[in-house]
């Protein structure tokens, strides 16, 4: 069975016109467990990210584009947190296929956007799904580190991956990507003035709901949770006076506004009251246990290795979980290189226990980052959605 995989992806490859030594052939997926057929490939493994030793790695997950992948731009993708895998994150949002509902199997995501370009996910910064370090004080990042990091990779991968240093490229990403996405495009520019060799070709950059001012952001994340009644009046009209946000010049000024411990505890109140309401609306035993996790029943019909049906049409709630089921699966472990130590691995899609990020740099202004990229005629798409 084995040599007649290996006749068949030969043949792929000459059917697709692509030359497998450009490739580095270790890091292919032959296939994912569950996963339908497809006509493109898809790689993954750990790429050394520390000069000096081999414990600091950051995982990446790279899907061929549907057609012509070399005549097709390289997308990566980031997703935020932050401390989440963005390889997991491609299992719900833009890459190729979706859990099922029993999260053994995967099915083809009618929306990819490998149908336009190729993929690369990464799982930034250390710590985040499978990148990691052996060096304890690499798990408290903050930009300047994942940053250089970042780079260091982007490097690190261009020599995996030759045939696409020549590519449009674009950056994209979600949530604290606001961050990591506009800092790694002026990095690359950066970059490009030191260098003598092939430049990177970023295009553009996709930025889905990202955070570029935190404290404006908490404010109007503010203004949806009142608008649709997830919490008080009480609260809202509270955390409007104490967070300095009742001036309407103030709410959107340049100015940076300092939060006291109270407006803090006031928002992070909100957060809590928001989650709680959206938590009643498809987990009906949350109304009675404010402490029960809100996907419980989900994760309990899965171990019992039953179906979930999803609960609302507009957004799966518990649809993260089921990924990090499939994730947790020894044989997906496998197929993605992920768990290369034959001992039992818990994957998490965000926030493992020993991740830290410095919270001074969730605050930072983003917005000066985006200048910077559009004054060098990088292009820049913002979008964002309820959900």
């Amino acid at each position: 069975m084995e040599f007649r995989g290996v006749i068949f992806i030969s043949f792929l490859f000459f059917q697709l016109g692509v030359n497998s030594n450009a490739f580095p052939m270790n890091d292919l997926i032959s296939k994912l467990p569950g996963q339908p057929d497809v006509n493109f490939r898809q790689f993954a493994r750990y790429i050394n990210v520390d000069e000096n030793a081999v414990g600091r790695s950051l995982f990446y997950y790279f899907v061929e584009a549907e057609k012509d992948p070399l005549t097709q731009p390289l997308t990566v993708w980031l997703t935020g947190g932050p401390g989440c895998s963005s390889v997991g994150d491609a299992f719900g949002s833009v890459g190729p296929f979706i859990v099922t509902k029993d999260a053994h199997d995967l099915e083809t995501n009618l929306f990819s956007w490998n149908k336009v370009s190729n993929l690369l996910f990464i799982d930034s910064p250390i710590g985040s799904g499978w990148s990691y370090s052996n060096t304890s004080s690499d798990y408290n990042n903050g930009d300047d580190i994942t940053n250089k990091i970042l780079l260091t990779f982007m490097q690190k991968w261009y020599e995996k991956y030759p045939v696409f240093k020549s590519k449009d490229l674009y950056l994209a990403g979600s949530s604290f990507a606001g961050h990591f996405v506009p800092n790694l495009a002026n990095a690359l520019l950066d970059d490009n003035k030191q260098s003598k060799q092939s430049k990177f070709n970023i295009k553009g950059l996709v930025l889905g709901n990202p955070m570029l001012r935190k404290k404006l952001d908490d404010i109007a994340k503010i203004d949806f949770f009142f608008s649709r009644e997830m919490i008080n009046s009480s609260l809202y009209n509270e955390i409007k006076k104490e967070c300095n946000a009742i001036d309407e010049n103030n709410y959107f000024s340049s100015i940076k506004t300092t939060w006291s411990a109270k407006c803090k505890n006031l928002v992070f109140e909100a957060n809590l009251a928001a989650f709680k309401t959206d938590a009643h609306n498809y987990s009906p035993q949350k109304l009675f246990d404010v402490f029960r996790p809100p996907c419980a029943e989900t994760e309990q019909d899965l171990n019992l290795g039953k179906q979930v049906p999803i609960v609302s049409t507009e957004v799966d709630m518990c649809h993260p979980l089921r990924v990090q089921f499939y994730f947790n699966l020894p044989e997906v472990q496998k197929a993605f290189h992920g768990n290369q130590t034959n001992l039992s691995y818990r994957w998490k899609g965000c926030f493992t226990a020993n991740f830290k990020y410095n919270e001074a740099d969730k605050d930072l202004d983003m917005l000066p980052a985006l200048k910077n990229l559009l004054q060098q005629s990088v292009r820049i798409t913002i979008f964002r959605k309820e959900g």
